[in-house]
């Protein structure tokens, strides 16, 4: 969002002020929220931290359980749960949030379809991502498409 958020202000297209000031506020929004969710994250465990950063940058990848353990030198079992001790969930199930929140984001945005948004966010079925979106969100992804996107 912050290369956007660059590319929109650089570029000064047609409707860039209310684009950008949208980009921001979502920005703002995403930090506000990791702030509340995640929590004081000084109290966890250092090694959990480094995992949490390392999925919020590659979220879109291929991540297990057993190299995301190899990148802290710990036995997958043993990682497994001190991930879920320090927070609250599984790795499956915060990998999960991550990326259906970026998803959210990038459909709101208006410029992708509903499959090209699961594949970027790292979702290897259309099918699996939609029922994971309506899970965590209450609502299908169809509902976070602009109904303007014609007009943008």
């Amino acid at each position: 969002m912050f290369r956007e958020l660059n590319a929109g202000w650089t570029e000064k297209q047609n409707g860039y002020l209310m684009k950008t000031n949208a980009l921001l506020m979502l920005i703002l929004h995403r930090l506000s929220e990791i702030i509340v969710y995640d929590g004081d994250a000084s109290f966890r465990d250092y090694r959990v931290n480094k995992v949490t950063r390392y999925i919020s940058m590659h979220y879109a990848e291929k991540l297990t359980i057993k190299n995301l353990a190899a990148r802290i030198h710990l036995h997958p079992d043993y990682f497994g749960r001190l991930f879920k001790q320090e927070t609250g969930m599984s790795l499956h199930q915060y990998l999960t949030r991550v990326r259906v929140k970026n998803a959210e984001d990038l459909l709101y945005n208006g410029k992708y379809k509903i499959d090209e948004v699961a594949e970027l966010c790292g979702f290897c079925d259309v099918v699996y991502f939609y029922k994971s979106f309506k899970a965590l969100r209450g609502f299908p992804p169809s509902h976070c498409i602009p109904r303007n996107r014609n007009a943008v």
